[in-house]
């Protein structure tokens, strides 16, 4: 007998979202302060930042936090994805979440 595999290419939805624990961070009215603890670097996120950082206490997928962004400013989906995926990549470069591909 013989088994084809399938490989099913990564999607960004696919991936698992958190904060680096190597920050410290502050409300400051609707925005959140963040400070890299290894490098003493400060950094500014407006009010809709500060509520996906408030929304990765834990870990989401990034379907997850999608879908909870959606029922909290009532935008579709694919706006929704368009709209955060540059916020969520640069957090990333600048090392303030971390990305994991989700185990299948």
């Amino acid at each position: 007998m013989r088994y084809k595999l399938v490989l099913r290419k990564m999607t960004k939805e696919d991936r698992i979202l958190q904060r680096n624990n190597d920050l410290i961070h502050a409300n400051m009215g609707e925005e959140t302060v963040l400070m890299s603890l290894s490098n003493g670097e400060y950094y500014g996120i407006n009010d809709v930042g500060s509520t996906i950082w408030n929304l990765l206490e834990n870990s989401l997928s990034v379907q997850q936090l999608i879908i909870q962004l959606t029922d909290i400013y009532g935008i579709s989906e694919e706006q929704c994805n368009r709209e955060i995926g540059g916020f969520l990549d640069d957090m990333e470069e600048k090392g303030l979440l971390i990305i994991e591909e989700q185990a299948s």
